[in-house]
């Protein structure tokens, strides 16, 4: 029975490290693409196609679409602290690595989900 939830603990804290390691990616890329409007908004800027004024705009909108807050984008209720996720390990031996798979996958699923929505 100890090894069994071992091994179940080992798959949360997989999930659990898959989903930080998302979300550090997701906001690199993030940031990347803050970096390039910025540098497009300057070339433009430089180019006469946009005033300093507009430019603050766009990347002001752009910035605020990327965290929903565009009234076209649909509102998230994650309040950004750490939510509860309630583990229950039933006595039932014939739950397999497969399973515990899916689990996984369905945590990971769920964390996309909620990137997306923000």
């Amino acid at each position: 029975m100890a090894d069994f939830q071992d091994l179940v603990k080992k798959a949360f804290y997989l999930g659990v490290g898959a989903i930080s390691y998302a979300g550090e990616q997701a906001t690199d890329q993030i940031s990347d693409l803050q970096k390039r409007a910025q540098e497009l908004a300057d070339e433009m800027i430089r180019r006469g196609e946009m005033t300093t004024e507009e430019s603050r705009q766009w990347l002001d909108s752009l910035t605020n679409q990327g965290q929903g807050g565009s009234s076209s984008a649909p509102k998230d209720t994650y309040s950004g602290k750490p939510q509860v996720i309630d583990v229950q390990v039933e006595d039932e031996p014939e739950q397999n690595v497969n399973d515990l798979h899916q689990q996984v996958q369905n945590l990971e699923d769920e964390f996309r989900r909620l990137q997306d929505d923000k």
